[in-house]
């Protein structure tokens, strides 16, 4: 039905680009730009060793999906080649699409996905410069260039748009072209940009577009018997391409194929690298003022005798060094872990200063209750499982937190340890408590990182476009937090109190910002979490009263009470009726249930309402905060 429409419309005549009619043309640094009847744009006046060209116009099409780039070789250049630079050539070394709205300075960014062109060079002979998929990375020093090709012809290249564009009335179309090359001296003389409206294959390739082709092969034909493989292959491509069910399985496919390539890649063997010891070690000296090459006095390598000795008949090696780090000797080791684990517990340690048991670090607050644990670690053969069964066992882990004035006024941070203590838990803990909750979790150990849910465009954004977050598949999207994957300037986005990895940290920071609070509302995780709670509140056999009790139970681990059963009541009652009278938001919020599409209005917004409350028992400050 679709090709018989489209064979219907190209008959008629068709045009696949339209050449962007510039209402401003500009440059950084000085060149004169013009635009000619036919739409190309020439350059003249100064020839400055970089510029930038800046081309605004109106959108000739209500949708856009990609735009080519034509550069033309012309008398006026040199040797009537590309440029008026020295060479001929040019050197594109980046471009942007933005958007702008007429009578404003403001624009947005369009993101896009891929560009192709019919010439490239070698950048291993061009000082890096040569292949057009780098005009997408904002690095000058590399770019798409015709130095090395024989003759003067023209070319193009087409530039993919990662979602299509539609403006609004008043908004123009900003395309700049960024020639910052080192060599300088190649900025394009004569050029022209045409914008269009088709998809998949059409912005993917410079050849004619599909329904450019099928326009050609039904001039003077009545049918579409005639038509080739190939050129079938392609219009069922751009019919996909704009087909939103296909792309989202297919979207899904193509993560899952990524996911498992990945996983097959780490299933083998492993390289390590080991470090050894030098037959013969090397001198090391004191650097002199920091110098690097004036040596002052041999330096040996030894430990600080104010830990420990070094023990008699030990090696000064790797090996040596970490018997003497775990020795029963060493006062600090066992200490430093036995604090860590009582920070895990209780929020902070005995040492308030993990990071620092030094002069400068704070004192223990419980000096021989450190000491008792450390030597209880060591005589367990370091056990930290043990360690910690004995603290969370303990009369004190077991205190309630509940307070009264006079304590704490007292004692406002519980350094004595009167009462349970109370303190909002890691937000790693956090996740992986909600998603264990709903039944999500998946408790498989070992194996490559994962990429849980996170916003759009963060990775772009702060990388330049250059990196781009896949998510997960499947199972695998809820595994423990600790196998989510970090890049060093970017940790996961619902990490909110995690810390920023440029230094050694070992204290969550507990701050308290909106952003935690939009997080934990809307991060997907823990919508995700809620719909998978809604899911089995309706399917469990009672009515909303019992269903909503169950949800309570499920979440908080004990019953609720009379009153608060009958809060959790009123706001279920209260959505409910909001989304059965907006089914489509009710459906919206559980697109990824994939049933409300067999499911009637009010079975849509009564589950759409257990979803909320799942929500806001998952955020109050009992799910929240450990006492």
């Amino acid at each position: 039905e679709w090709l018989t429409t489209k064979a219907t419309e190209v008959q008629t005549g068709f045009e696949a680009w339209k050449i962007l009619r510039a209402s401003s043309l500009s440059s950084t640094d000085g060149t004169d730009l013009a635009q000619e009847a036919d739409g190309t744009i020439r350059t003249a006046g100064q020839l400055p060793r970089q510029d930038d060209y800046r081309l605004v116009a109106p959108a000739p099409l209500p949708r856009i999906t990609g735009l080519r780039l034509e550069v033309f070789p012309h008398e006026s250049n040199t040797n009537g080649g590309y440029s008026r630079g020295e060479s001929g050539h040019f050197i594109l070394t980046d471009i942007k699409v933005h958007v702008q709205r007429q009578g404003s300075s403001q624009t947005r960014d369009i993101p896009i996905s891929g560009a192709v062109a019919d010439v490239q060079s070698d950048p291993k002979k061009n000082d890096g410069y040569g292949e057009v998929k780098h005009v997408l990375d904002d690095d000058p020093r590399n770019g798409w260039t015709t130095i090395g090709e024989e003759g003067w012809h023209p070319h193009r290249a087409v530039f993919a748009l990662a979602e299509p564009l539609i403006l609004d009335s008043d908004e123009e179309l900003v395309f700049e072209m960024r020639q910052r090359s080192t060599r300088g001296h190649a900025n394009i003389g004569l050029f022209r940009v045409a914008v269009t409206d088709q998809s998949g294959p059409a912005v993917a390739s410079v050849d004619p577009t599909p329904l450019e082709q099928l326009a050609g092969v039904l001039r003077g034909r009545s049918g579409l018997s005639e038509l080739d493989s190939t050129l079938r292959s392609r219009l069922l491509d751009q019919f996909l391409a704009d087909y939103a069910p296909y792309q989202e399985q297919k979207l899904s496919l193509d993560r899952a194929r990524a996911q498992f390539a990945e996983i097959e890649r780490n299933a083998g063997a492993v390289n390590v690298m080991v470090l050894a010891e030098r037959e013969q070690p090397r001198e090391t000296h004191l650097l002199v003022r920091g110098v690097w090459d004036n040596k002052g006095e041999k330096v040996e390598r030894t430990v600080p005798d104010g830990i420990a000795q070094w023990p008699e008949g030990l090696e000064k090696t790797r090996l040596g060094l970490a018997k003497w780090i775990v020795s029963p000797e060493n006062p600090l080791t066992a200490r430093v872990v036995a604090n860590h684990l009582w920070q895990l517990c209780f929020g902070v340690g005995l040492v308030a200063t993990p990071e620092d048991f030094g002069l400068q670090g704070e004192r223990p607050s419980h000096s021989e209750l450190l000491d008792w644990l450390a030597i209880e670690l060591v005589e367990s053969g370091w056990d930290m499982k043990h360690l910690l069964k004995v603290i969370v066992t303990s009369n004190t882990y077991r205190q309630s937190s509940h307070t009264d004035d006079a304590l704490r006024a007292r004692d406002p941070d519980n350094r004595l340890l009167a009462r349970g203590t109370r303190y909002r838990l890691p937000s790693w803990m956090i996740r992986d408590g909600a998603i264990q909750t709903a039944g999500l979790l998946n408790a498989a150990v070992g194996g490559p990182p994962v990429r849980p849910f996170q916003p759009d465009g963060v990775w772009e954004e702060l990388f330049m476009g250059r990196y781009h977050y896949d998510l997960s598949e499947g199972a695998a999207q809820y595994r423990r937090t600790v196998y989510a994957f970090w890049r060093r300037a970017v940790g996961p986005t619902f990490l909110f109190d995690a810390p920023q990895r440029r230094v050694c940290e070992v204290r969550t920071v507990r701050t308290n910002t909106p952003l935690h609070a939009l997080t934990l509302l809307n991060d997907r995780s823990f919508l995700e979490a809620s719909r998978a709670l809604a899911k089995q509140a309706v399917a469990f056999d009672g009515d909303f009263g019992a269903r909503l009790s169950r949800l309570f139970r499920q979440v908080l681990s004990r019953r609720p009470t009379d009153h608060e059963l009958a809060v959790l009541a009123r706001e279920w009652s209260r959505t409910t009726a909001h989304y059965r009278a907006h089914p489509g938001e009710a459906r919206t919020l559980l697109t990824s249930d994939r049933q409300p599409e067999s499911m009637d209005d009010r079975a849509v917004a009564e589950q759409a309402g257990y979803m909320i409350a799942a929500s806001l028992l998952l955020n109050l400050d009992e799910s929240l905060n450990h006492e």
